[in-house]
């Protein structure tokens, strides 16, 4: 699929519970667009497809997003037994990339902590 053209409009997704909205720009995934806008969206493989602590159920707007693609589509197989007790579609925060407006959840995303000034003691 050819990336999306230059003048493609950034998009709003909801993101439950924490009820937020982010604003995900064109191409970019929903982990990613959660970091830029200072919230933490959890991961443990920094969005390499692998550890599936990003993964989120969508709950409205699903035909929105990018098809999936390899590696994605090669760890949702793997869950497939979880995917069939669910209503929503399941995908990787660090993978998926919306095209339209939904509404997802996805628990964990929470504002981002700010990094730590080091004590000094010399001023």
């Amino acid at each position: 699929m050819p990336p999306p053209p230059d003048d493609a409009p950034d998009v709003r997704v909801r993101v439950l519970p924490l009820d937020i909205e982010l604003t995900v720009r064109p191409g970019e995934s929903m982990m990613a667009a959660a970091q830029r806008q200072g919230y933490f969206w959890p991961t443990r493989c920094r969005g390499q497809a692998i550890c599936t602590a990003c993964l989120f159920e969508v709950v409205s707007g699903g035909e929105g997003f990018e098809p999936v693609k390899p590696p994605e589509a090669d760890v949702l197989e793997d869950l497939s037994d979880f995917q069939a007790k669910r209503t929503g579609q399941l995908r990787l925060g660090c993978q998926a990339r919306p095209r339209a407006a939904a509404t997802v959840f996805k628990r964990g995303v929470k504002p981002a902590e700010r990094p730590r000034r080091p004590i000094s003691f010399f001023g």
